[in-house]
């Protein structure tokens, strides 16, 4: 029955699309076909039927692609779920490059003080479309202050925009976030831009990736009319740029660029920039620009450790859960999923969101074998598998003991701490059950190890310098 129904659905959207072409929008129609069969092969003919199959487009008097969900629920879920990969596929798609915004419907489009403009078409002789020259989607909701979580991987970073958000007077200029990808910057930068622009006293803020702000300059010089574009990024309190990478080694754009940070600095205005490498590493060719970049604030954001992680998977749980009160993660996966994806939130939230639709979609219980199931699905799986044996030699030669010691029955706190460090990670890292864990340490039963697991849980929890041990063996074991 719930197939039929799902199906109905799909009929519906269908005529609904059918309409829209006979309206006149035939191309934008075709570009949403495409999209939906690309999402189709990705999500799987369940999930696409229960959620993408309601979905219509149209478009906005601003010229802006409009997908409206049916209700609330449903648009946020599609924003938190595949927004992003719908923007992707349509951007690859649609020869215009426009706007795309995810509403539920009647919903009016939002009005907002923060703009993000995406690259367009060459415009004719004597126009310009420029970053800003027209509202578009708001900035993401849900990278705030209040969803980002802060360690040491990334607390200087963390301070120093909460410091320019609170600031009447920049208090750093430029701030400059910088780390590997997928490690927060873009997520910091976004609550910066929600934060001064949702404040008592809202100010204007900017927020564009490099490759939007070189496209509009470019747009801009073509068109013969850069005046309109300098207005746009300069007329704003708060300009923030990310991916300032790709901009280094263009000199026209890199002078703009100078310029443009330059004169926001003369008129007290916040600059805040981010890229994978700190400003001194940036092959920018312009030797006043690398002097104005390095002069001011350089904050690092470093890969989460293990308490970090678990922080992070804590946050985006919580968050699913509003989407889906049935969500139950219970601590050993939790624990399981901190310790195996090392890398970062972006992949963390991508293991979820895939467990997610392995489980609460279908009104299952999220299993250990689930979880590995989406590893292996989002090409974790080429992760070696890890053995016991693997673990305690690596323990062993980080504390300075040999594996027979781990083993033994010396309770020695030379020998107690390393055991019950592997065995934490014998829990966290493999499959193994517990009784298994206990029987290759020394014949111990399944109590045992539960008791070195909660111990090592609580010295992490307390802050305790075994939490970066456990962090640097991890990354060794997954190397």
């Amino acid at each position: 029955m719930w197939r039929t129904m799902a199906y109905k659905k799909l009929a519906v959207s269908e005529t609904r699309t059918a309409a829209f072409e006979a309206h006149g929008a035939t191309e934008i129609a075709a570009v949403w076909r495409a999209v939906r069969a690309r999402l189709r092969t990705e999500l799987g003919d369940a999930l696409y039927s229960q959620e993408i199959a309601r979905l219509r487009v149209r478009l906005s008097d601003a010229g802006a692609i409009i997908v409206l969900a049916p209700s609330t629920f449903n648009r946020d879920w599609i924003e938190d779920h595949v927004g992003a990969r719908i923007r992707a596929i349509w951007t690859e798609l649609d020869s215009m490059r426009r706007d795309l915004l995810v509403l539920a419907e009647g919903q009016a489009e939002p009005q907002s003080d923060v703009v993000r403009d995406r690259p367009q078409p060459a415009a004719p002789a004597g126009t310009a479309i420029v970053p800003g020259a027209r509202q578009a989607e708001p900035i993401e909701p849900r990278f705030s202050f209040d969803s980002f979580r802060v360690g040491p991987a990334n607390e200087v970073a963390a301070a120093a925009a909460r410091s320019i958000v609170s600031a009447a007077r920049p208090p750093f200029n430029p701030v400059f976030f910088y780390g590997d990808y997928g490690v927060g910057k873009t997520h910091l930068m976004h609550a910066v831009a929600s934060a001064v622009t949702q404040s008592p006293s809202p100010r204007k803020a900017l927020y564009l990736t490099a490759e939007e702000f070189l496209s509009g300059f470019v747009t801009a010089m073509r068109a013969r009319d850069t005046i309109t574009f300098k207005e746009t990024v300069r007329g704003v309190d708060f300009l923030l740029i990310d991916d300032v990478h790709f901009i280094a080694g263009k000199p026209k754009t890199e002078d703009e660029f100078l310029n443009t940070i330059a004169a926001l600095i003369a008129e007290n205005k916040q600059v805040v920039l981010a890229s994978h490498r700190p400003p001194a590493e940036l092959a920018i060719a312009d030797d006043r620009l690398r002097s104005l970049l390095t002069g001011g604030l350089a904050c690092p954001l470093s890969k989460p450790d293990l308490d970090l992680r678990r922080q992070i998977l804590d946050c985006k749980i919580a968050q699913a859960k509003c989407h889906y009160p049935v969500l139950n993660v219970s601590e050993p996966v939790r624990d399981f999923l901190a310790a195996r994806i090392t890398t970062g939130p972006r992949e963390l939230e991508g293991v979820l969101n895939n467990v997610i639709c392995r489980t609460a979609l279908l009104g299952l219980p999220v299993t250990m074998e689930a979880v590995s199931t989406a590893l292996r699905d989002l090409s974790l799986s080429a992760e070696k598998r890890l053995t016991v044996d693997e673990i305690q030699k690596a323990v062993a030669t980080h504390f300075g003991v040999t594996t027979t010691d781990i083993c033994s029955k010396r309770r020695t706190q030379s020998v107690v701490r390393p055991r019950h460090v592997a065995m934490y990670l014998a829990k966290v890292l493999t499959t193994r059950s517990l009784p298994d864990i206990g029987r290759r340490f020394g014949g111990r039963d399944h109590s045992t190890v539960i008791h070195a697991v909660n111990k090592i849980i609580a010295m992490i929890e307390s802050g305790d310098p075994i939490g970066q041990d456990i962090d640097a063996l991890t990354r060794e074991l997954r190397d």
